[in-house]
């Protein structure tokens, strides 16, 4: 089953995303599945075995997932059901043993200890192709465990079906297409446990009952990581190295992403600093410009010669300021012209107020006299100080051009001397014959009117001094101009020079940068390359070791992700073994309680597919309310769910077979009756072969009389025996059937006629009491009245008999057919209940000496209509 299991699981492993190391790890598990299967987690046996084979077998596993070779193109089973089996030598069969299974029903009955269990482990080897109580005993092999042990030989058990066209077809053992076909008692046994299970454990019994137990163990045994407790993942030499290369570890990180980004800074802002000084510029280009060449001056260089020459002094003179001067001069001199003859004209007025100024002068020094004749003030006629005021007053405007004159001459002589510095600038700008030369004046005392008359006369044929003046102050205009222009240049160059110095600046910078940067590099690649030299043999130690480390590397990590999908897979299983059950579960569940009450059968239940479920269920009253099932179903409730649930599974997978591995033992006597219904009455499992081996006689007797005559006879039944000293196991396989109207049948023919009364009272009150009663029920008022003799006495067959035929005879009896149950009843009831044959079949039969004999024809008719009764009354149940 692990084995089986384990094939399954590993056609998971056939997608894209898994990975060939984590095939290859299952490939190694799957060769060495029988070694690994006894180890557990326990001191790390099977995780240290693992990593062993794994290093020593690493290169030859191969990677493909190959199909399981039981794996047919079509899931569909090939047989409607078995025909025989030949059994030995096989676990206590010590010879050959063939079996005839020629029958929908095959009965197997046998005490404990007689070999039940070994027949029912050759059907599970003959389909599946493994036992799994061999797996639970840890036998690695299983030929060890199904080998017989006196004969220490093992024969496969050889297994021929029947294919829907009813021939013999040999069947291969296939594991896929037979493992839903038993019910195992033990299976149902570990799942009525569950409520002593903590609810992490629940979903792991879904898996225990289809007999995954073992995997799931299997599974469970897995140690979720192979580290370095199991395998050497880190190489001594390396860790050795890397503990010596912790002082290269700045070197390192410099050469990794310090140089690396400082040189990738360093190119970018050089690449801006040339598109900052002209698109499309390198900086090769930029310093070859900026600096220049041998050959070639460079721009700095140039500007900076360019600005040490001196500008001349401007002369600040033009022909404006000139012309100005002119113009003030002969208009000044004018001006003084006409104010001097103004002035002249008025000489007496100038004479009285020379006098009078004279006269108020003198009043600070005699306020109290006259000036002139001493004469007190008081005494005079005329106040010679006010009269002085008065007249001065009188002649202002003689104050007022006398200043004006004065100021006039200032101007002139300003102006003149303004026109004399013009002169001697022109003189200074042009020394070279220059006629002004000759006017040039260094006292302004003899800076005259006259000397500007001067100016105006003629030096030569043609010009006066003033046109040279005019003419040489033009040409310093214009070169002050050219000046000017030179000087507003000399600016713009400045700016450019320190523009570009500063450009220049930056290359520098970057420049020096780099310089840093490599010889950083340098430094740290000399420092590696000397640590590299001396440690060179520890270097290639390690890269010898690398090899192993990483296949060991691989190993592990491929090992964790197997054991991550294995878990996955197993925790998978219950979702998927109970897939679209619960619906058929509820109704078998119900089917094996009939006779509960209405609001105890269920209407829905939930499985535990996932860890911390619980199992949940609700009822048929409220089927919107869900209970947790172990709290408030008994255990044998849940064997029933656990039936339920296995048969289910056998219908959902359209199984040929229903295989019961001794059932009696697992379910409660409660339940017996309602199983045995389901599995033979009810519609459910009709169309299935069913293979029944139960230690149990009463329920191996209830299965034959719950079945009709019809069906009871075409049954096959076996009948293991308890061992006399031989080691071979005793099987009758022509055992009499347990089926009352047979067995009456049979006793009978042989002129057993006692025992044949003995049996058809049995199938009287097995029909009666079973079936007639029930039908009474179903067609008409089944309520009777029954007289007992005593507390203790059983209830009489023919006041049964009678009372039912009564209720049957009702006109109101709703069934049509009633005739032909009615008729054999009638039949048996035809005879006298006072003979000797009825009071038996009423009282039961007692040993007695010398009784008379029993009547045979009588004894025939009653077992004729026992026969009748139960033909109709099968008709009935078929309805």
């Amino acid at each position: 089953m692990i084995r089986t299991e384990y094939i399954r699981f590993l056609q998971t492993l056939n997608a894209q995303s898994v990975s060939a190391d984590v095939r290859k790890m299952a490939n190694l598990v799957l060769q060495h599945l029988g070694t690994l299967i006894p180890l557990s987690t326990a001191k790390g046996q099977r995780i240290q075995k693992i990593a062993k084979l794994a290093q020593e077998n690493w290169s030859s596993v191969g990677t493909d997932i190959h199909p399981p070779s039981e794996q047919v193109t079509e899931q569909t089973c090939p047989i409607i059901q078995l025909k025989s089996i030949s059994v030995g030598p096989f676990r206590g069969f010590a010879k050959q043993e063939d079996f005839d299974l020629d029958s929908k029903l095959v009965l197997i009955y046998g005490p404990n200890g007689t070999g039940k269990s070994s027949f029912c482990e050759a059907l599970e080897y003959g389909l599946l192709g493994n036992v799994a109580e061999a797996e639970s005993k840890r036998f690695r092999n299983q030929q060890d465990y199904l080998k017989n042990a006196y004969t220490e030989s093992f024969t496969p058990p050889t297994l021929v079906g029947l294919d829907s066209q009813g021939n013999d077809i040999s069947i291969t053992r296939n594991e896929v297409l037979y493992r839903f076909c038993f019910v195992e008692k033990n299976r149902i046994d570990n799942f009525s446990r569950i409520a002593a299970q903590a609810p992490a454990k629940q979903t792991e019994l879904i898996s225990s009952l289809f007999g995954l137990d073992a995997f799931t163990e299997f599974v469970r045994n897995f140690t979720d990581t192979m580290d370095c407790r199991y395998i050497v993942l880190e190489g001594v030499k390396a860790k050795e190295l890397v503990k010596k290369r912790e002082v290269l570890a700045g070197y390192q990180q410099q050469l990794k992403t310090t140089f690396p980004e400082e040189i990738q800074n360093i190119e970018k802002e050089e690449r801006d600093l040339a598109q900052a000084y002209r698109e499309g510029c390198t900086l090769p280009q930029m310093i070859t410009e900026l600096n220049g060449t041998e050959e070639q001056v460079g721009l700095i260089k140039q500007l900076e010669e360019e600005l040490q020459q001196q500008l001349p002094s401007k002369s600040n003179v033009t022909i404006n300021s000139l012309d100005a001067l002119k113009q003030s001069i002969e208009t000044n001199i004018s001006e003084l012209a006409g104010k001097q003859d103004e002035l002249s004209k008025a000489s007496q007025q100038v004479s009285f107020k020379q006098l009078y100024d004279a006269v108020t002068r003198l009043k600070e020094s005699s306020p109290e006299n006259c000036p002139a004749c001493q004469t007190p003030l008081s005494q005079v006629k005329v106040n010679p100080f006010d009269y002085a005021d008065a007249e001065l007053k009188k002649l202002g405007h003689l104050s007022r051009l006398q200043d004006e004159l004065k100021t006039l001459k200032s101007d002139i002589a300003t102006s003149l001397n303004s026109l004399s510095g013009m002169i001697n600038t022109c003189c200074t700008r042009y020394p070279e014959n220059n006629p002004l030369i000759a006017i040039q004046i260094s006292d302004e005392k003899a800076i005259t009117t006259d000397w500007w008359h001067s100016l105006l006369q003629k030096s030569d044929v043609e010009l006066t001094l003033l046109l040279h003046i005019e003419n040489q102050v033009k040409q310093l205009e214009e070169s002050d101009k050219a000046i000017d222009k030179a000087a507003a240049e000399r600016t713009e160059k400045q700016a450019k020079l320190t523009k570009l110095r500063k450009l220049a600046e930056q290359i520098v910078k970057l420049q020096t940068r780099g310089e840093t940067a490599n010889g950083t590099k340098k430094k740290a690649e000399e420092a590696i390359a000397q640590f590299n030299r001396e440690n060179a043999q520890l270097i290639a130690n390690s890269e010898e070791e690398k090899t192993v480390v990483v296949q060991n590397q691989a190993i592990a990590n491929a090992y964790a992700i197997l054991v991550q999908k294995l878990n996955a897979y197993i925790n998978s299983l219950p979702a998927k073994l109970v897939a679209d059950l619960g619906e058929t579960v509820s109704q078998l569940y119900n089917a094996f309680n009939r006779n509960d009450s209405e609001h105890e059968q269920l209407a829905n239940i939930r499985f535990p597919l996932s860890q911390n479920q619980r199992l949940q269920i609700t009822f048929k009253k409220n089927p919107s309310k869900y209970y947790d099932a172990l709290h408030i179903l008994s255990e044998g409730h849940i064997r029933c769910v656990g039936l339920a649930i296995l048969t289910a599974k056998n219908l959902k997978e359209n199984c040929p077979l229903l295989i019961f591995d001794d059932p009696v033992n697992a379910i409660d006597d409660d339940h017996r009756e309602s199983i045995r219904k389901t599995l033979f009455e009810d519609t459910f499992f009709n169309n299935k072969q069913i293979i029944l081996a139960c230690h149990g006689e009463e329920f191996f007797k209830d299965i034959q009389n719950l079945l009709s005559v019809d069906k009871s006879s075409q049954s096959k039944t076996v009948s293991f025996l308890p061992k006399t000293g031989d080691t071979h196991i005793l099987v009758n396989l022509n055992c009499s059937s347990r089926n009352y109207i047979i067995a009456a049948r049979s006793h009978y023919d042989r002129n057993e006629i006692r025992d044949a009364l003995v049996k058809s009272r049995q199938a009287l009150e097995s029909l009666t009491k079973g079936k007639v009663w029930r039908y009474v029920n179903r067609y008409g008022d089944g309520n009777l009245s029954i007289k007992l003799c005593s507390a203790t006495a059983p209830i009489g067959l023919r006041n049964l008999t009678e009372q039912l035929k009564a209720k049957i005879n009702k006109a109101d009896f709703s069934d049509g057919n009633k005739t032909d149950v009615l008729t054999p009843i009638e039949s048996l009831l035809g005879v006298s209940g006072d003979s000797r044959e009825w009071r038996y079949l009423n009282n039961g039969i007692h040993e007695k000496t010398d009784r008379a004999e029993f009547d045979r024809q009588t004894v025939h008719q009653i077992i004729t209509g026992l026969e009748g009764l139960d033909a109709a009354l099968k008709v009935q149940e078929a309805k």
